[in-house]
């Protein structure tokens, strides 16, 4: 923290303390991951560290204090907020005031009341066009080569998806019990482990288990994908080192030991290394869920300053304890309750897109199917099976994915040796892609696109679930 000015030494001195002042953790509230960051990397760390920076310790001051006096003394206790925070007044007076309402939402005393009879006035919204944010967008892509996918290495899907899975969204994936949603965030979970020298993102995942599948088992099933992709880059640098041998001996008659390709895998690169940036975290109810979504800016900014940025965020599955806690309502109260109500649900989608965008990583929600009256069926059973959590959640996912089992051809023509049933993966919405399918298998070493003698099947117009 800055040392205060001498001027702000004597109004404090001509002030007396507020005792009564209540300080809260700024993780407990209601904020936005961007605003969480911005605070806590500057050491804010509670609400009475905000009101300290802002001089706002509902100190007295004169009666006679006129209008234009308050205003400017508020202006005063901005700037010097502005200071501590290395920004512009308008953008602490932002953050104040989504303080402020955070505090209001949990029947708090706001931190700047009785500072200022002015109204709130919100921020300057600044149009651009198209063609400014196409240019500024190659010329990003001229200067970098970063990586914005998480590869799956399964050929058809990262073609579906345009190269991967990308950062700075959220991304659910909706499927019956069996259809491979977990597998896929696994493999998701150790590509993000990939170095960026090799195409990943070189990053580190973190997942919330809410169904507890990702441990035992779970854990077994991670190392074998994990040892696959080590030999899978290791053996691809081993091929382009001996290719240059062989290029350096044709034309020079002799190479360079030192020179090999296989020099650029990291020594951390190990199945050991993949699993330790592999961080799970076990909830059983739904507070636990959502308490330890809440408090993830504090890890992630914690992971950023270790040099082991987390660029992949798991919830497997969100609708899990939200559906359990639906079902034990609907017993204790003797009739049907919907799922979670649509602003708390909403709230959860915008936290999560802030993540996202914040830290620059993959969201990667699981989702379950339900079963909806319809009377329109064509099969005639008055049923259809939808995503669970409703419209507004659906209408919050930057993309959509739906995972099924193909089911147009004859079962035993789907087996090979290491190989078991073919799925369908449909990209129901997406911003960037055009909708479309895609078919993998999942194999003993993870997901793979289907193998020659099945890829040339047709692919499904329609899964059984409603899209």
């Amino acid at each position: 923290m800055q040392a205060s000015s001498r001027a702000d030494d004597i109004l404090a001195a001509n002030e007396p303390p507020h005792s009564n002042q209540i300080s809260l953790p700024l993780v407990s509230l209601p904020l936005r991951p961007s605003t969480l960051a911005s605070l806590l990397r500057c050491g804010f760390a509670s609400t009475g560290d905000v009101a300290r920076a802002l001089k706002m310790s509902d100190r007295s001051h004169s009666n006679d204090e006129t209008d234009a006096a308050t205003a400017d003394r508020f202006e005063s206790q901005l700037d010097h907020f502005a200071n501590e925070l290395g920004c512009s007044s308008s953008q602490a007076e932002d953050l104040a005031c989504e303080i402020d309402d955070a505090l209001a939402s949990v029947e708090m005393p706001r931190l700047t009341a009785s500072n200022t009879g002015t109204e709130e006035i919100a921020p300057s919204v600044f149009g651009t066009t198209a063609a400014s944010i196409l240019k500024s967008k190659r010329s990003a892509g001229n200067q970098s080569v970063t990586t914005r996918q998480i590869v799956s290495f399964c050929m058809p899907l990262d073609h579906l998806l345009g190269g991967g899975v990308p950062l700075s969204e959220l991304t659910e994936i909706v499927g019956l019990p069996g259809s491979g949603k977990t597998q896929l965030a696994m493999q998701l979970c150790v590509d993000a482990r990939l170095p960026a020298k090799h195409g990943g993102v070189e990053g580190c995942a973190v997942v919330i288990d809410s169904e507890g599948s990702w441990g035992g088992a779970g854990i077994e099933r991670l190392w074998d994908m994990a040892t696959a992709l080590v030999e899978h880059v290791r053996g691809s640098a081993r091929r382009r080192a001996e290719a240059k041998r062989a290029r350096e001996m044709a034309e020079f008659g002799s190479f360079v030991e030192s020179r090999t390709e296989e020099s650029g895998v990291p020594a951390w690169f190990t199945p050991e290394g993949i699993l330790e940036g592999i961080h799970i975290f076990r909830v059983h109810d739904e507070a636990a869920q959502t308490c330890t979504l809440y408090s993830l800016p504090q890890f992630l900014i914690e992971q950023e300053e270790n040099g082991r940025p987390v660029k992949l965020l798991v919830v497997d599955s969100l609708a899990f304890h939200y559906r359990v806690a639906s079902s034990a309502n609907s017993k204790d109260t003797g009739r049907k309750t919907s799922l979670p109500n649509t602003n708390n649900l909403t709230r959860m989608a915008t936290f999560l897109l802030e993540l996202a965008s914040e830290f620059e990583l993959a969201v990667v929600a699981m989702n379950h199917v339900t079963t909806k009256m319809d009377k329109d069926d064509a099969t005639g059973s008055g049923t259809k099976l939808v995503p669970s959590l409703g419209e507004s959640w659906a209408h919050s996912v930057t993309s959509r994915l739906m995972i099924d089992h193909y089911r147009r051809v004859n079962a035993d023509a789907l087996y090979t040796e290491g190989m078991e049933e073919l799925r369908v993966c449909t990209l129901v919405k997406s911003p960037h892609k055009p909708p479309g399918t895609a078919l993998f298998t999942i194999t003993d070493k993870g997901i793979r696109g289907a193998p020659s003698q099945l890829s040339e099947l047709p692919h499904p117009k329609k899964t059984r679930l409603d899209i």
